[in-house]
């Protein structure tokens, strides 16, 4: 009988150490959760805050209400502007965009911000007639390159400034690349790997969606040496698989 009791008291035991395990477990789970929804809150507003920063904001009003320009370019510039503007309302739930829409925001914030250029910068856009521009890529992921490409590496410069987006595929995704002749991705003291807000926020929504994935999107910054003008570029290489879930709920 004893023997009895005995078994009983430890199965009662052990269900108890199991309930409170499986609470333990499901409290945490909850608590990663919250915390990883908070991280999802904190991105998007963080990459709303660098699409359309106060600063550049107050930069493109004051270009605009400038005397250089004629009515029907103010009238362009401005048309512009409430397009970036409207798509980073329209975005504000989305964890990524069609490549077609990155696009047209990084056209249009390069040519907001070539209003302010002393000098004027050659853009060339090569998109890849193959390429499937409707892919979905996370937001501002062609944005930050850019705007790192031309403050940071083409405006300190003096002579011919060139900035290249291509877009092609390749066996598994789509590959994006921003490449500048510039003063070089380690020669600038603002362009260390990982520094800078929008490098940070770009990095840490692509850990989060990765770690979800199977297959990662990768995103590599090198110096790329311009032996004919003496001069060192950067070229920024991104690859974001076709099957790729944005889904981190």
């Amino acid at each position: 009988m004893l023997l009895i009791y005995s078994v009983i008291l430890f199965l009662i035991l052990s269900l108890a150490g199991i309930t409170a395990l499986y609470l333990t477990s499901l409290k945490k789970s909850r608590s990663t959760y919250e915390k990883q929804q908070l991280t999802i809150a904190s991105l998007k507003m963080q990459t709303i805050r660098n699409r359309l920063s106060p600063h550049f904001m107050f930069n493109a009003l004051s270009t605009l209400s400038g005397p250089a320009h004629d009515p029907q370019t103010i009238s362009k510039n401005i048309k512009t502007l409430l397009m970036l503007l409207r798509q980073s309302v329209d975005n504000i739930e989305q964890t990524a965009i069609p490549l077609s829409e990155e696009l047209e925001v990084v056209k249009g914030y390069i040519g907001l911000q070539s209003l302010r250029l002393p000098e004027p910068i050659k853009i060339t856009f090569d998109i890849a007639q193959n390429a499937d521009v409707n892919q979905l890529i996370p937001a501002m992921i062609i944005q930050i390159p850019v705007e790192n490409a031309i403050k940071h590496g083409l405006m300190p410069i003096i002579g011919e400034k060139i900035l290249s987006i291509r877009v092609q595929n390749y066996d598994g995704g789509i590959e994006i690349s921003v490449e500048d002749n510039g003063i070089g991705y380690s020669s600038s003291p603002n362009r260390s790997m990982g520094s800078g807000t929008g490098l940070k926020i770009l990095y840490q929504a692509i850990g989060l969606l990765n770690s979800k994935n199977s297959e990662k999107i990768t995103f590599t910054i090198n110096n790329l040496a311009n032996t004919g003008e003496f001069r060192m570029g950067t070229v920024v290489e991104i690859r974001v698989p076709s099957e790729y879930s944005y889904d981190i709920s």
